[in-house]
C-alpha cells in the first residue's frame, strides 16, 4: 500500500527565507506551488519534494537526513562548489572522502554538505 505513494523528505528550519535561497540558489531546487505558510516544498524528480517548515529551535540530528540520487557525484559536487556550497570531508578507519567524495566498494560514491540549518544533506551514486 505505502510503497505505492508519493514520498517526502522533511527537514527544518529556523530561517525559512535563508533555507529557499540556498536550496533555490546553490542547490538548484525550485519552489513548489504546493508551497504553503511557514512551509517550503521543492519538487524533486519522479515526483518526490523536499518539505522544510519552520521552527525556532532547527533539528539538530547529526546524520544524514536527505540523500540525493544521481549518476555523476564528482559532476554534481563540482557544480554546487561552484554555487558556493561547502561540502564535508571526513577520515575515519571506514570512512574517507577525497575530493569530498567517499567511495564504499559494493555501495556507491557519496558527499556530503550541510544547508544553512546545520541539516545533513548527502548526495549518492549507487554502483
Amino acid at each position: 500500500m505505502l510503497g505505492e505513494r508519493r514520498l517526502s523528505a522533511v527537514l527544518c528550519s529556523a530561517d525559512l527565507e535563508q533555507s529557499q535561497a540556498f536550496y533555490e540558489r546553490k542547490v538548484g531546487l525550485k519552489l513548489s506551488p504546493e508551497t504553503i505558510k511557514n512551509h517550503l516544498v521543492f519538487a524533486c524528480g519522479d515526483g518526490t519534494t523536499l518539505l522544510i517548515y519552520g521552527r525556532p529551535a532547527p533539528n539538530k540530528a547529526d546524520h544524514t537526513q536527505v540523500r540525493f540520487w544521481t549518476d555523476d557525484v564528482e559532476a554534481d559536487v563540482r557544480e554546487l562548489e561552484a554555487r558556493g556550497v561547502t561540502f564535508e570531508d571526513y577520515d575515519y578507519p571506514t570512512l574517507r572522502t577525497v575530493n569530498h567524495v567517499a567511495t564504499t566498494p559494493g555501495i556507491g560514491k557519496s558527499a556530503w554538505f550541510k544547508d544553512p540549518d546545520g541539516n545533513t544533506v548527502a548526495l549518492f551514486q549507487p554502483e
